[in-house]
C-alpha cells in the first residue's frame, strides 16, 4: 500500500506502507511526511487537507491531530 499527497504546486512524499494500516500508523505517516511536504511544496500553511470517510480519517485521535496542528481540513 501507497500513501502520498498532491497539490497544485506538485507532488509530496509517497510512502510504502507495511503492514496493517490503523489509526496509529496513518498518525504516524502525518507526523513524519504531511508538515515536511507542505514545507517542501512552499505551501506553508496555506493548505487544505481533503480527507473521505475512511475510518482512519474520522477517528477522534486523527481529527485532535489536525486540530493540534492548526490545519485546515475539508469534512
Amino acid at each position: 500500500m501507497l500513501c502520498g499527497c498532491f497539490s497544485a504546486a506538485g507532488t509530496g512524499r509517497l510512502v510504502r506502507i507495511g503492514g496493517k494500516m490503523n489509526g496509529a500508523k496513518y498518525r504516524e505517516i502525518f507526523d513524519e511526511n504531511l508538515l515536511q511536504s507542505t514545507q517542501d511544496l512552499r505551501l506553508g500553511r496555506r493548505f487544505t487537507f481533503q480527507k473521505d470517510k475512511d475510518p482512519r480519517h474520522t477517528a477522534k485521535t486523527t481529527q485532535e491531530w489536525f486540530r493540534d496542528k492548526s490545519l485546515n481540513v475539508l469534512e
